[in-house]
């Protein structure tokens, strides 16, 4: 009975050693991938909806003929009337 509490233990700690060795490898590639090789990103420009009023970037803004920038294709649509 002795032998397998100690056993249970000695499996206990590995298991602790290898979870802290994965999470210290973890945390030092995050610490790698942003040194100053890695490139930052611009914030990007942020549009109203005429529609709804809602704001979004402006990658995926859809303007109408006078100009006017819409979140959606429905809203554009609603917009045509």
């Amino acid at each position: 009975m002795k032998y397998l509490i100690w056993l249970v233990i000695a499996l206990a700690i590995v298991v602790w050693v290898k979870r802290a060795k994965k999470s210290v490898m973890s945390g030092a590639a995050a610490r790698g991938a942003q040194g100053p090789q890695r490139r930052q990103e611009q914030p990007e420009a942020m549009v109203q909806c005429a529609h709804c009023g809602i704001h979004f970037p402006a990658s995926e803004a859809l303007s109408n003929p006078a100009g006017l920038v819409f979140c959606s294709v429905e809203h554009l649509r609603l917009a045509a009337r």
